[in-house]
């Protein structure tokens, strides 16, 4: 048995713990994520268990997986009653489903977008055997189980608005239309967590929603200056940025995490690490320039999907 800490345990250990020696569970039957008690990782079959284990583990995904706890400390910051647990676990759930369709995205297969809007138009969640060969299914079941009831469409409709935005943002052509849809993206994307934790705090925080959105915004004009070259040889772009179109997406970045800082700069001490860790996420798991087949290939599906 190992003797590493609890702190010292892989990044899956905070969102489901190490398997015991207890008999395998039979394939659960399909159940609806709207009941009062959501699945439980643990409670799944083994199979599954290290599957979403697998994932989560994956060094790519670790950028994500930090969220969460972030997001924990600004609902401190507010003075938010929350059910902490809760809230961590279904954030969990989010930013690890939000990393792994956007590595999908990013890899030419722009069209798992469609496909995962699909899986979330019931919210009915079935954990099959199609989910140890997917990591979209089984990402996306996952997330539908941790959804209450009360906001399962709300955040359906917004995820639907959210891959229309990425789709926008993929045929920019010019820097102007990126840095518009990027925010758009961002701010989404956070609305959607507010969203997903509503049901774990003690009221409606307005607040925290707009604040939530901001940072997001921030956040992804953050990753535009970081993988803007990238994602141009990668064929993400619909237009070659020119010199004056990095200085304009650096100014809007720096100009809008600025105000953010200004607002709340009682967080300067959370904002700072999250861009560092960002960066050094971001070019630790760097990938390969794509060929222009691949290239092509992309482009074309961005074409038919439009």
């Amino acid at each position: 048995m190992s003797t590493r800490s609890r702190i010292e345990r892989g990044l899956a250990s905070a969102i489901i713990p190490a398997p015991g020696l207890e008999t395998p569970l039979p394939l659960l039957l399909p159940t609806y994520a709207t009941q009062a008690r959501t699945i439980a990782i643990e409670n799944l079959p083994l199979d599954i268990q290290h599957a979403y284990r697998t994932i989560a583990d994956d060094p790519k995904y670790a950028h994500f997986i930090r969220i969460p706890d972030r997001i924990i400390r600004c609902l401190d910051y507010f003075g938010i009653n929350c059910n902490r647990a809760s809230a961590k676990d279904r954030l969990l759930s989010y930013y690890l489903f939000i990393g792994v369709i956007d590595n999908a995205l990013d890899s030419a297969h722009i069209e798992t977008g469609r496909l995962v809007l699909e899986y979330l138009k019931t919210p009915l969640v079935c954990f099959d055997e199609a989910c140890i060969n997917s990591a979209e299914r089984l990402v996306t079941e996952t997330l539908k189980s941790k959804i209450s009831e009360e906001s399962y469409f709300s955040i359906q409709e917004k995820l639907g608005r959210l891959y229309q935005r990425v789709l926008r943002e993929r045929g920019a052509t010019s820097i102007c239309e990126l840095i518009r849809f990027r925010k758009a993206v961002g701010a989404l994307t956070a609305d959607v967590s507010y969203l997903l934790i509503r049901s774990s705090i003690n009221r409606e925080h307005e607040g925290l929603r707009r604040f939530m959105k901001e940072v997001g915004a921030v956040g992804c004009l953050v990753d535009s200056v970081i993988d803007l070259g990238a994602d141009r040889r990668l064929g993400l772009l619909r237009f070659r940025p020119s010199i004056a179109d990095y200085a304009q997406l650096i100014r809007h970045a720096l100009m809008a995490g600025l105000r953010v800082l200004f607002a709340y700069p009682a967080l300067f001490g959370l904002f700072l690490p999250a861009i560092i860790d960002n960066l050094r996420d971001r070019f630790g798991r760097r990938q390969p320039v794509a060929s222009g087949r691949i290239v092509s290939d992309r482009k074309d599906q961005l074409a038919r999907i439009a």
